[in-house]
């Protein structure tokens, strides 16, 4: 009798060993994450990226009219220099004193900024323009262009 009981334990401790790993099949899991994705790619509302809205000149003959509002000119820079002359209506002025020129203009004068380039302009002085506009509480922002002879 404890032969036969010897004899079943080293069966089942043959069969133990014998016996394979359990194997995972990966199909259900990337069903389930490509779901997932698709999921949270239909469901996520993008927000609209905050920005300035800018009044860019109609294609065509340039207006005669002189817009209201500030004007400021911006000429090419000269060679060596970073940025170029400003000239507020008809005044020459430093990108320092701006705002405080934005500020003391009449109410009227204030509704509207006028940006006037020439084509070598960097856009950073251009943009360092319009900044200092919306401090001053300028909130709408145009551009003009010279027409070419």
């Amino acid at each position: 009798m404890q032969q036969l009981a010897e004899g079943k334990l080293n069966l089942v401790a043959a069969r133990i060993r014998e016996r394979k790993a359990p194997t995972l099949s990966m199909a259900p899991m990337i069903d389930c994450v490509f779901l997932l994705l698709i999921f949270f790619m239909v469901s996520t509302t993008f927000s609209p990226i905050p920005g300035l809205r800018v009044q860019l000149p109609p294609p065509g003959k340039p207006s005669p009219d002189k817009p209201k509002g500030l004007t400021v000119r911006i000429a090419n820079p000269d060679p060596g220099q970073d940025s170029g002359t400003m000239v507020l209506n008809d005044e020459v002025v430093q990108i320092d004193e701006m705002f405080t020129r934005f500020i003391n203009a009449p109410e009227e004068a204030t509704s509207m900024l006028i940006i006037q380039s020439e084509r070598d302009v960097l856009h950073e002085q251009i943009v360092q323009v319009m900044d200092i506009a919306k401090q001053a509480g300028i909130d709408k922002i145009g551009f003009a262009i010279v027409a070419r002879d």
